[in-house]
């Protein structure tokens, strides 16, 4: 399967995330080459999206808005090859191998990088190839991706009300979408060019704090599934495009 990974050139951690992605599939087999999409700025994002968004809603609106562009452009590619592709982002990390599995349309292969506080669903995961467990994937850093879904998300790009594009695929909108767990591919967390550290008065911030407190009722499924997000911050730093 053809496969691209998000890369920043103009950034050395981009640069080097990258170099160490390359290198983890190398060390678990994974015998396709990778090749470089370069990613779009956040000063280039708008005349490839002039499209109604809420990316005015997040701290850094240009990034979002950049990253969302990055993956329609390899939508639209995807749909140019008129076959299936997998794309990465520059912080995942090869665990294990791809497995060879025939996925329906749109495929998360990605260990979810973050928790959606208000969204959060409690049911127990299945491993194999599933409907997502979570709303939506909790990260973009490593999925697979056929034509036909690819077409209906680009026509959608032009319909529906743009957020954080890992945010705007969800299981309701599109009940194709699936997962394959245990998830081969981690993300890195030590940079985002998104997420940041909230204040404690932040409203998202305090009901992060009241499911992931040890009286929670949700902290047990919450440590089960989700401890590598929990024991420390999301991303441990910012970085620019």
């Amino acid at each position: 399967m053809k496969t691209f990974i998000i890369r920043i050139s103009s950034n050395e951690d981009s640069v080097r995330s990258v170099k160490q992605t390359i290198q983890s599939a190398k060390d678990v087999g994974y015998k396709e080459s990778i090749e470089i999409f370069e990613a779009i700025k956040p000063t280039e994002w708008k005349e490839i999206l002039p499209y109604e968004n809420t990316f005015h809603n997040y701290e850094r609106p240009d990034n979002v808005g950049a990253c969302f562009a990055s993956h329609y452009l390899l939508w639209k590619e995807c749909i140019k090859l008129n076959e299936p592709i997998l794309i990465l982002e520059h912080d995942a990390i090869f665990k294990s191998n791809i497995p060879d599995i025939d996925f329906n349309m749109c495929v998360n292969f990605g260990r979810p990088s973050y928790i959606r506080p208000h969204h959060m669903i409690y049911e127990e995961p299945k491993d194999g190839l599933n409907w997502p467990n979570q709303v939506n994937f909790l990260g973009h850093h490593a999925y697979a991706i056929k034509p036909n879904a690819a077409k209906i998300f680009c026509e959608d790009v032009k319909k529906r009300t743009l957020s954080a594009n890992d945010v705007w695929i969800e299981r309701v909108t599109y009940p194709w979408l699936e997962e394959y767990r245990p998830f081969p591919i981690w993300a890195d967390t030590d940079f985002s060019t998104i997420q940041t550290m909230l204040p404690d008065e932040n409203p998202l911030k305090q009901k992060y704090d009241e499911i992931t407190d040890v009286n929670s009722p949700y902290y047990d499924y919450l440590m089960k599934h989700f401890s590598h997000v929990l024991k420390g911050p999301q991303s441990e730093r910012h970085i620019d495009i």
